[in-house]
């Protein structure tokens, strides 16, 4: 019976191929954005699952609360991270790592070197975690002092080679020691937290005074800590012991708690956005993390999509129904069932279905090469592909073809052969109103996916070109990576400032848009009995607001070293310390962070005393997601920060020439020396690069929703004009011009249009206030956007159902009412 419903299907199908080719474009157009999104998705969700123990492993989070602040951190103490397992039988295991800045690694056999964070690990990092091994034990690889373990693309390039192991290697970190690679991991997979390129044995540097001191340390951030819980274990009890072997072992300043609590390693990557460091595990340039929201908001536009597509079907297939209403009859009248009917047409949904889906797969893997560029994963839909997603892709065909099909198959088979015989055509209010609300319903989501999308655009442009408070254009930042060249900064200062490209150059601590953790500070005016205030630091020199065009709006600019206990406020710290004129007012700074909980600034727990001597405009050093923020500018000499930026200011003339001769200037001073720069501009674009990829991927699948309901109007306008027929006769033969019956025909669709628009309009205007308050500073939604979005979607609706329109009015009435 199924064959027999199959070979009637292509037949039928073959005899209409226009409703056909309609049908099967839509839902291949839907089902390659479902399955294009619905790869994004999977990718995101599934971030480190390539882990056997996955379900068991958990990370530490520390929450410090003091009386002027709290911290959420995704760190913990050496102690914590160590003692628990000795003394909480929950815990089976502890994998820990500690990023400790950036330093050259050289192969000695060619001197080839690069720049790159040093990321240090224990034994249990590779024992709780399955990195794969490409070469090497991939287990035992860090359990002797001075091993190294690297991944097969760090190893390329630094050896141009994979074969590396038993091979020695130096670092500028510790160059009195020859470390020894022991195994080479393949690379990280895109969807996993940790991108480290090379790991060094904790064991390495245990001897070192600072690591020593570390066996009583409780209370830090330094580490980042992951328990492997014993089978069955509950993470909630296991939280409360840790915190219990906590406050049995250490001792907070008075007013100041810490706690514990245990995140799932599957929740890192989407759960992490009010995490201080939640989505860097090895790498210090490693910031893009997943949101939830964006997930939320992409799954339901995919489940649109393909539901539009879905709509689209039931409207063309029922715009057919009148001229199979005797195929129909015939059938029933030969003693088919409802059930056989009901059958047939399903079967010819899943026809076009599945070949849709097959377009779809060729569209899919035809598209990826350009989708994982665009947003920098690996995805694929092939034999190698997860089999969760092949299930999906199964089930989202079937579902579609039942969905689509199954309203057209029970409308179709319940009228009596009687009435099918005599041609009565389908003019049940019930059915007419429902796909007038489908075509509403189509409209209501493109004209939603339309506002959303001028609003992200338009947010998009109003953050990279928004007056952050500085000139960000032409400035060349260049790392300070070595002792050597920090020592020599003056020097090298100079120079670059006598290149004739080069206007302005400055030396600081941190750079605006910096992805490093920019230090905070606790400071109030001495002798105020106000809580202390919690600002940011940056160590800068007299060059910093010349060369970044920062505004002194009061007071005096640094003079040198004399300076070294003054600094100026900018206008938000300023109003927080109420000071309205600087006048060498002394302020207090006692404590200070970097990322984690609050240490005293000196050991002797004095206070940094300073002078304010200046105050200076309002800049944005943040993503403009965040509030400016109170800000202390300290010269570069002071007790919190180091510098570790030139910053330059250059003409944009030659710059390959520029950098050529920067970096003669700093390899004169250390040869060694590696130069590290980027264009200022380019890093604050990259606050925003995840909005201009969901920009770009609501545009593509605006125009999807807005293709895919445009077919689904013309099956309706198909529809429409064929129950007409007669009636456009009748009005041809009393004097009706083509041009009337066009305006007759189009208004109907009019309406829909607009009341689609009327729904849209509100539920647009709360998606997108919603979405725009993840921004402290943001555009207005106007009224234009919705006027734009609405006239669009006005015309697009006119455009697609004039040609169906015109085709009517135009037809012979003599030839319509005879017609039978």
């Amino acid at each position: 019976m199924f064959r027999n419903h199959v070979k009637i299907a292509l037949r039928s199908l073959s005899r209409h191929k226009l409703y056909t080719s309609l049908n099967i474009a839509g839902l291949a157009f839907g089902l390659t954005c479902f399955l294009l999104i619905g790869l994004y998705l999977f990718d995101e969700l599934t971030f480190d699952q390539q882990h056997s123990k996955q379900a068991r492993i958990y990370r530490a989070i520390q929450y410090t609360k003091t009386p002027a602040d709290e911290v959420t951190v995704a760190a913990s103490s050496y102690n914590v991270s160590e003692q628990s397992p000795r003394h909480i039988s929950d815990i089976e295991n502890t994998a820990r790592l500690v990023r400790l800045g950036r330093a050259n690694m050289t192969n000695p056999a060619n001197n080839n070197a690069f720049q790159e964070t040093v990321t240090l690990g224990n034994k249990g990092l590779l024992e709780v975690f399955d990195f794969e091994t490409l070469d090497g034990d991939g287990k035992s690889a860090l359990n002797e002092p001075n091993s190294v373990v690297m991944t097969e693309a760090f190893a390329q390039r630094l050896f141009q080679t994979s074969d590396v192991v038993g091979k020695t290697v130096s670092l500028d970190f510790i160059p009195d020691k020859a470390l020894t690679i022991t195994a080479v991991l393949k690379n990280h997979p895109r969807n996993s937290s940790f991108d480290f390129n090379y790991l060094l044995s904790e064991e390495t540097l245990n001897h070192l005074p600072r690591f020593q001191q570390q066996t009583s340390d409780w209370l830090s951030q330094s580490y980042q800590t992951f328990f492997l819980l014993k089978e069955q274990a509950d993470p909630a009890i296991a939280a409360q012991k840790i915190n219990a072997l906590l406050a049995a072992n250490a001792k907070p300043e008075p007013g100041t708690q810490v706690r514990y609590s245990l995140q799932p390693l599957a929740d890192m990557h989407l759960y992490s956005q009010h995490i201080t460091d939640g989505a860097r595990n090895g790498n210090v340039q490693s910031m893009v993390r997943g949101t939830l929201l964006y997930i939320r908001i992409f799954a339901i536009v995919a489940l649109f999509v393909l539901l539009i597509a879905c709509i689209n079907y039931m409207n063309l297939a029922t715009a057919r129904a009148a001229n199979r209403s005797k195929e129909i009859g015939v059938r029933k009248a030969n003693g088919a069932f409802r059930s056989h009917l009901i059958g047939q047409f399903l079967t010819e949904s899943l026809v076009v279905t599945a070949v849709a889906f097959l377009l779809a797969i060729l569209a899919v893997n035809l598209v990826l090469p350009a989708f994982n560029e665009f947003t920098g994963k690996d995805l694929s839909l092939g034999f190698r592909t997860d089999y969760r997603i092949w299930l999906l892709a199964v089930t989202a065909l079937v579902i579609t073809s039942l969905l689509s099909g199954s309203y057209p198959a029970f409308l179709l088979s319940r009228f009596s052969p009687l009435l099918l015989l005599k041609s009565v055509r389908f003019s049940n209010k019930s059915d007419l109103s429902l796909r007038k609300s489908l075509v509403v319903f189509q409209f209501t989501i493109s004209v939603v996916m339309m506002v959303s999308t001028i609003v992200l655009y338009r947010q998009v442009r109003f953050a990279n070109n928004k007056d952050l408070g500085f000139k960000k254009d032409l400035l060349l930042v260049v790392d300070i990576n070595s002792g050597k060249v920090r020592n020599g900064a003056a020097t090298i200062q100079a120079e670059f400032g006598k290149l004739p490209s080069v206007e302005q150059v400055s030396v600081t601590s941190r750079v605006p848009g910096e992805w490093k953790n920019i230090p905070l500070v606790k400071i109030k005016q001495e002798g105020s009995t106000r809580e202390p205030q919690i600002a940011y630091i940056l160590g800068v020199d007299e060059q910093f607001n010349q060369t970044f065009a920062v505004r002194l709006l009061k007071g005096r600019n640094f003079a040198g070293l004399a300076d070294s206990s003054s600094v100026i406020l900018n206008e938000t710290a300023a109003k927080a310390l109420h000071i309205k004129e600087p006048s060498e007012q002394l302020i207090d700074i006692p404590a200070m962070a970097f990322g984690g909980s609050f240490m005293p600034v000196y050991e002797t727990n004095q206070s940094f005393k300073v002078r304010v001597i200046g105050i200076v405009n309002d800049f944005h050093f943040q993503s403009i997601r965040e509030k400016i923020a109170p800000m202390v500018l300290a010269y570069q000499r002071n007790p919190v920060t180091t510098i570790d930026y030139f910053t330059a200011r250059v003409d944009g003339h030659d710059i390959p020439a520029t950098l050529a001769a920067m970096n003669k200037i700093m390899t004169g001073i250390d040869p060694a020396h590696l130069l590290e720069y980027h264009f200022l501009d380019d890093q604050l674009a990259l606050f925003y690069q995840e909005d201009q990829r969901r920009e770009t991927m609501l545009i593509w699948v605006s125009l999807a929703t807005i293709f895919i309901a445009c077919l689904g109007l013309f099956g309706l306008a198909t529809y429409a004009a064929e129950q007409r027929i007669k009636e456009i006769g009748v009005r041809k033969v009393l004097g009706a011009s083509t041009f009337s019956l066009t305006a007759l025909l189009s208004g109907d669709f009019l309406k829909l249009v607009l009341i689609a628009n009327a729904i849209a309009f509100p539920v647009a205007w709360w998606a997108t206030n919603k979405w725009l308050e993840e921004f402290a500073y943001h555009i207005e939604v106007e009224w234009w956007m919705f006027l734009v979005s609405g006239l669009a979607a006005i015309f697009i609706a006119l455009l697609t159902v004039s040609y169906q329109a015109i085709k009517a009015a135009m037809v012979n009435p003599v030839k319509s009412l005879r017609s039978e």
